[in-house]
């Protein structure tokens, strides 16, 4: 279903114009919205719905990246980065260097940062 331009523009207020997942700005016109909760997706039992309290502005980046993926999976995902980089020749290169910082930390999303 598609999702209405008034519900849209609901969704890219919820965050002031952010993405609700890294925080950083995004033109309207770039806004994707996602859906919090899946509608359907692999070993998730309850499905997500089109009401507003599901539906997140998301940078093309992130929407993308997540999938159809719950919370905690996309947020495993990010988490996972650091140690996929390290494999990376030139990764390894710019550490040695200093160029590459490591600094991992558990991840929180730009809306719980938001929430409390």
């Amino acid at each position: 279903m598609a999702i209405s331009k008034s519900k849209r523009e609901v969704v890219y207020q919820k965050y002031n114009g952010r993405c609700a997942y890294c925080g950083r700005e995004i033109a309207y016109k770039d806004m994707q919205v996602d859906h919090l909760l899946p509608l359907r997706a692999w070993g998730i039992e309850d499905a997500g719905t089109d009401d507003i309290d599901n539906l997140m502005p998301a940078c093309r980046m992130c929407n993308h990246y997540k999938r159809a993926n719950s919370l905690e999976t996309f947020r495993r995902y990010i988490e996972e980065i650091p140690r996929k980089l390290r494999d990376n020749y030139i990764y390894k290169v710019g550490v040695a260097y200093g160029e590459v910082v490591e600094q991992e930390h558990p991840v929180k999303f730009y809306f719980e940062r938001q929430e409390g």
